[in-house]
């Protein structure tokens, strides 16, 4: 089967040993009538299982105590990068406090039927 170049490429921000942040750019040859984004999709849902499921991006901003912690793990390697580790401790954080969760999840569900009511009432009219 014919292969066919699609110009499509693939982003994906990641950090080097060093904990700094790059674009890395993936070209895709895709087969004769194969779907590009379908193809896309399944290369980006295989880099996610490589990140153990970590594939939602969030910026946050730390002191200086915090990070220097936080480089101290990645430079003795017990975690790859400073995304891992910060990873690991929101997830640590989140499991700590799952009183706290499971208390305000009923409220946040009403909250959010409440908005659909809302929205729902407001295209009626």
């Amino acid at each position: 089967m014919d292969k066919k170049e699609e110009d499509e490429e693939l982003g994906a921000c990641c950090e080097d040993e060093s904990g700094k942040p790059h674009k890395l750019m993936i070209k895709m040859l895709c087969h004769e009538g194969e779907d590009a984004e379908k193809v896309q999709e399944k290369i980006l849902m295989k880099l996610g299982k490589h990140l153990g499921g970590r594939g939602n991006v969030v910026m946050t901003r730390l002191n200086d105590e915090d990070l220097k912690q936080i480089d101290a793990l990645v430079e003795v390697e017990a975690f790859k990068s400073r995304s891992e580790a910060a990873a690991f401790f929101i997830k640590e954080g989140i499991q700590a406090r799952k009183d706290l969760f499971q208390k305000v999840m009923p409220t946040v569900e009403k909250i959010r039927e409440l908005k659909e009511q809302a929205k729902r009432s407001l295209g009626k009219e």
